[in-house]
Formats: C-alpha cells, sequence, structure tokens
C-alpha cells in the first residue's frame, strides 16, 4: 500500500492507493508545533505501508518532521514531489519550474489527462489559485489572490473596531445585523465576484473553449454562490500524487529488456 500525502497551509490531507484505487481521503487541521503528535494520533492505525508520496508547501520544517516520523515508525522516507518542467504531458510555463507551487502543479496533471479543451483550476484553500492548461497540455500561467481565511484574517487583525468579535449565536446572513455576519458574508461575497469575473474574462479571451473545476477546502462555501457552472474537483492534489505513485510502480516492476534477459540466461550457462 502507497500512502499519499498532501500538507497545505492549514490542513494535512492523505488517502491510501492500492490495488482497488484510492481510498476515502482524511484530513486533520495543521499544527506546525505539534505534527508528530498529530500524526501519531491519526495515523496510528495505518500499517503495511511500502512507500510514501508527498505534496508539501508547508515549508521545511514540517518536511523534516515527517520524515522523522515515517522514518521511525516504519523506517520510510517520504519521496516529496517537487514541480517539474514536463510530466505526464504537461509542460511547465515558469521559467524555473520548481518555483510553481506542487499543489498547483499536481492539480494541473489530474485535469490535463482528461481534457478536450483549455482547463481552468481554481484551488480555494488558504490562498486561491488558479491555473490553466491548455488541451495540448502547455501551461499557461496562473494567478494567485487570498482566500477566505487570508480575507478574514486581514480585517479582523487590522481593523480596531472588529478585533475582538465573537460569532457565539451569530448566524451568517447576506445583509448582516452583527459583525462577525458581515465579515463572513463581505469576504465570501468578495471572493465570488472576483471569482465570477475572472471566469467570464477568460471564456472571452478562449472563445468558449475553455472548461473550469474548482477544488481546496473552501470550494463548497464558494460553489453555491458562482452562477456558472463549474466541476467541483476534490482531492485533486491525492490524484495528483496517484500518477506519480502508479509510475513509481511501473518503474519498480518494469520488465526486463531482451538484453536483460541474454545476460542473465548468459550467466547460468556460464
Amino acid at each position: 500500500m502507497k500512502l499519499l500525502v498532501d500538507i497545505g497551509n492549514s490542513r494535512i490531507k492523505w488517502a491510501c492507493i492500492s490495488l482497488v484505487g484510492l481510498t476515502k481521503s482524511q484530513n486533520f487541521n495543521l499544527n506546525k508545533t505539534e505534527i508528530k503528535a498529530s500524526l501519531t494520533r491519526h495515523w496510528k492505525e495505518i500499517s503495511d505501508v511500502e512507500a510514501i508520496f508527498v505534496s508539501n508547501i508547508a515549508g521545511e520544517k514540517i518536511a523534516q518532521q515527517l520524515s522523522e516520523w515515517t522514518t521511525k515508525q516504519w523506517e520510510l522516507e517520504p519521496k516529496f514531489v517537487t514541480s517539474e518542467q514536463k510530466r505526464f504531458g504537461v509542460v511547465n510555463a515558469y521559467k524555473q519550474p520548481e518555483k510553481l507551487g506542487v499543489d498547483r502543479w499536481l492539480s494541473l496533471i489530474v485535469a490535463r489527462q482528461y481534457a478536450r479543451m483549455a482547463t481552468c483550476v481554481i484551488d480555494c484553500g488558504t490562498a486561491i489559485t488558479l491555473d490553466i492548461v491548455t488541451k495540448h497540455g502547455e501551461h499557461q500561467g496562473g494567478m494567485i489572490i487570498p482566500g477566505l481565511k487570508l480575507m478574514r484574517q486581514a480585517l479582523t487583525h487590522n481593523t480596531n473596531a472588529i478585533k475582538n468579535i465573537s460569532d457565539k449565536g451569530s448566524e451568517f446572513k447576506i445583509l448582516a445585523i452583527n459583525t462577525f455576519s458581515a465579515v463572513q458574508s463581505g469576504t465570501l461575497y468578495s471572493i465570488t465576484a472576483t471569482v465570477e469575473r475572472l471566469i467570464s474574462d477568460l471564456r472571452q479571451q478562449f472563445n468558449n473553449r475553455i472548461r473550469f473545476i474548482i477544488t481546496g477546502g473552501d470550494a463548497e462555501t464558494v460553489l453555491p454562490l458562482l452562477s456558472t457552472t463549474v466541476a467541483h474537483y476534490p482531492n485533486i492534489v491525492l490524484k495528483g500524487l496517484a500518477y506519480y505513485a502508479r509510475q513509481d510502480g511501473c518503474k519498480q516492476h518494469h520488465p526486463k529488456s531482451k538484453t536483460e534477459k541474454s545476460t542473465k540466461s548468459a550467466e547460468k550457462v556460464i
């Protein structure tokens, strides 16, 4: 069994890939000071792991702690996937390919496999990222904007009047009658309006020959407010990791060439 791990800015998600396919994903909130305790609590029942593939955008310290834990528990070093210039039919637009966030790279790989036209991936995480890949696998570049969490933190941390607001007893409403709801609705509609405008502009730019998919932790919050049809692709990063895991398996079980077989036969004769 192979363990797939998606480490984001706010959560760690994981799933396993076996002969029957990808298991249902699970997750827990990322606490950078107690990651080993969290791993022990959530992964203590996992066994028979033969390889670990990781997408990590949370920094080197988290990567090191994960490696130390898996080495101690399973005697396995994780394989940290990085963005590349070209793989699985996708060509990276960045001049320094490794600078593209690996989560964005993996999302493009998944989007490309089923594309009959250009595809725009909208990832609603701590930050909202947008990337486009053509039907030929050419990455066109992307965009990054603050997500819901960052917008709300900016308001509560930098605006004195709402620093100490509480959500106790508050109810979400479009037109709010308390500060908490005002922040919730204002940030959500700001995000939705931005995404709607981007979709409209990109449709015009690509003459309507483009499809849109949405993923990330806040996708289900944003999706109902969008007036246009957008496909929901949860766990897209884990699915991207699965391509690397399967390719690694093919390499390990690659059939011997005729030359290798001949050499082995000669050795037996000798």
